[in-house]
């Protein structure tokens, strides 16, 4: 019987798996699976080129794939066998009081004319709520209170099922080990896990790739990566991809379809501090550069600064008039984007209403000797489907179409990075 590698967990930043408000916060093995499939996918990507089906049958080699799909006889479940072993836990546990309103949370907001709290503008409304003498709320909180703290730890366990093959039982081995490196190098777990929560940290992926044991930054080119082409090239008799670096971000001509490897961008800060003022900081930041328009001191803290597409396009239109701008370079950020109760900018294919979650992920990285700093990266591609549309909807009028294309979004996001702290 193959045996089980154990790996220990770390959680680096507040991990939010809840549900609901009322759930509770559980890491699950099928979450840790489907993120390490996704690093697997985007890195793997340049081996295959345009070949999608291919990349699609090697990732389901190793992580599995619904009812053998791909015309692939042996693709079916995967051989890896995930096994929590010990929960993430700390001690001594927090308390109700302390989940709701975690320290954390409590960073005094810049002390300047702009009242923004950084960590609630990066958590979004979904899961931040500001303190509020009207709600009775002394202190910031958190809509959904129940989340694994930062410095819990615990234990699950992989195991390779291949065990008529060495081979492929030992390519199995180094690459589900590099994924999951790669998750928790560049990605996390949970809500919210490109604005820097959900970090998390494993012990041990070492047993399954030596590479990863290897001391160096992360890039593009960390050694375990390029391990994973070499590995997976000749698996499926491809050649290795081109190593050099992209095209300045924004400056490309045509954007993949899908993150991939060949069209990512990684920067990492020189600042250091905790991960609750890093967060903050970065937070402060990206709110400063989406909200550049101040409205005047006659309008309450929160609501004085805005962006400038809520003022070229939001509030004509809730007046009943044409945009003044169809530019909408804040959703270079992420789509939908909701302003209030009465607009929201959607992407749409046809009837079909779609997501695109930011291209921008900003982590809280931790160096061999203990400081951290911020890591941003960056993934090109294409805003949406071709023919896709993005179209201001409110109460006022039919929906108004907006603009934003592809270099338009990477040069935005390029210029938030010239400036991130």
């Amino acid at each position: 019987m193959t045996p089980w590698v154990p790996i220990g967990v770390t959680v680096t930043t507040p991990m939010f798996l809840a549900p609901g408000p009322n759930a509770r916060s559980e890491l699950r093995m099928p979450a840790i699976r489907g993120a390490a499939r996704f690093w697997f996918r985007a890195l793997a990507a340049p081996v295959f080129g345009a070949d999608y089906s291919a990349l699609a049958r090697a990732e389901s080699e190793v992580f599995g794939a619904a009812g053998g799909r791909y015309d692939e006889p042996n693709i079916g479940p995967s051989p890896v066998a995930l096994r929590l072993v010990t929960p993430p836990t700390i001690d001594p546990p927090p308390s109700k009081a302390e989940l709701r309103s975690p320290r954390w949370l409590r960073l005094a907001p810049t002390t300047c004319e702009r009242h923004t709290h950084g960590i609630g503008y990066l958590l979004g409304q979904g899961l931040f709520l500001p303190s509020s003498r009207n709600d009775n709320r002394e202190h910031p909180e958190l809509v959904r209170p129940h989340h694994l703290p930062a410095g819990a730890t615990g234990t699950f366990a992989v195991r390779i099922g291949v065990r008529d093959n060495p081979a492929s039982a030992g390519y199995i081995r180094e690459v589900v080990g590099i994924s999951l490196w790669a998750l928790a190098t560049f990605g996390g777990l949970g809500a919210r896990v490109r604005r820097g929560f959900g970090g998390v940290g494993f012990d041990g992926l070492e047993q399954l790739c030596g590479m990863i044991g290897e001391s160096a930054e992360p890039s593009r080119d960390h050694p375990a990566i390029l391990r994973l082409h070499e590995l997976v090239a000749e698996r499926h008799g491809r050649p290795l991809p081109h190593r050099g670096s992209p095209r300045t971000l924004g400056t490309s001509v045509a954007w993949p379809a899908a993150p991939t490897w060949a069209r990512w961008h990684i920067r990492l800060s020189q600042q250091t501090g905790s991960w609750p003022q890093l967060l903050h900081h970065a937070g402060f930041k990206l709110r400063e550069f989406r909200a550049p328009v101040d409205r005047g001191p006659e309008f309450s803290a929160f609501k004085r600064w805005v962006t400038q597409e809520y003022i070229d396009a939001v509030v004509p239109t809730l007046k009943g008039h044409h945009p003044d701008s169809r530019d909408f370079e804040i959703g270079s950020f992420g789509l939908p984007v909701v302003f209030g109760k009465d607009a929201e900018v959607k992407l749409r294919h046809g009837s079909k209403k779609l997501r695109r979650a930011s291209p921008l992920w900003i982590r809280v990285h931790q160096d061999p000797d203990g400081h951290h700093r911020l890591l941003y990266h960056v993934f090109e591609a294409t805003i949406g489907p071709a023919g896709a549309t993005l179209d201001l909807e409110t109460r006022r009028r039919p929906p108004e179409p907006l603009d934003l294309d592809e270099a338009t979004a990477y040069r935005t996001i390029a210029e938030f990075l010239a400036i991130a702290p």
